[in-house]
């Protein structure tokens, strides 16, 4: 596959619900792999856990479908995947942005861009992934919601100036098409050692809010799954799968 043969078609909106759930919507009636949903605004955006995701006029949010032909339990590097060419993006236009695991990218310690995946199966097959990607590009921070203002940013107010949309998105999918391709070469070594060196996760100690508890410790790596090592403060080595991350230390 050619990196730019990796939109087959783009489907443009003003306004939806969710980029997320029309791309769905438009998968389950069998829209094909590489057909991207780009809005300008989402009334009804969301994040992990079914979380508000703030999206104004000004942002970027666009969500992909893919088909690749693997079992549903290796989909998760596709976050990592996400927020590398996300990262990769706004480094090219001159910032220098970080990953925190899972699935935000943030520049100057505050959050800029998140990813959401998500997945459909039959049985034990993978019939589609939609993924989702939002990024803060044009946007003034003082629209933000009181309890977003502090811990969020935007490419805009980071430059002191507007990035083209249109270039950011080409930028965007050529990165994305990238990693797709190193992800269907099965290239995953190169793949988590390049999400190694934008990450501001590993090295940390970390609070992990899990569906089944609280986990306290220190990051030591991400597994070939994508899932994150902590070394507990009784000295065990956990495995983490999904779950919100807070820094303990500065």
């Amino acid at each position: 596959m050619k990196d730019n043969d990796f939109v087959k078609k783009a489907i443009m909106f003003d306004e939806v619900s969710s980029t997320n759930s029309k791309a769905r919507e438009l998968a389950l009636k069998g829209e094909d792999e590489g057909t991207i949903v780009v809005a300008k605004k989402q009334n009804k955006g969301r994040g992990r856990f079914d979380r508000v995701w703030f999206s104004p006029e000004g942002g970027l949010y666009l969500s992909v479908i893919l088909r690749p032909n693997i079992p549903p339990d290796k989909t998760t590097l596709f976050p990592l995947i996400a927020a590398l060419a996300v990262s990769k993006t706004i480094n090219y236009f001159g910032l220098s942005s970080k990953i925190k695991w899972p699935n935000d990218v943030r520049i100057n310690n505050r959050k800029v861009a998140g990813i959401l995946l998500e997945s459909e199966t039959d049985e034990n097959q993978l019939k589609f992934l939609v993924l989702g990607i939002g990024v803060n590009l044009n946007i003034d921070i003082e629209q933000f919601p009181k309890e977003l203002k502090e811990i969020s940013t935007s490419l805009s107010q980071e430059l002191n100036k507007n990035v083209n949309y249109q270039d950011f998105l080409d930028k965007l999918t050529s990165f994305l098409a990238m990693y797709y391709k190193m992800f269907l070469n099965k290239d995953f070594d190169k793949i988590l050692e390049e999400w190694r060196k934008l990450s501001d996760t590993i090295g940390r100690k970390v609070r992990i809010v899990t569906s089944s508890g609280e986990i306290i410790g220190k990051v030591t790596d991400v597994d070939e799954s994508g899932f994150l090592i902590v070394i507990t403060i009784s000295g065990e080595h956990k495995k983490i799968m999904s779950g919100d991350c807070l820094y303990l230390d500065s």
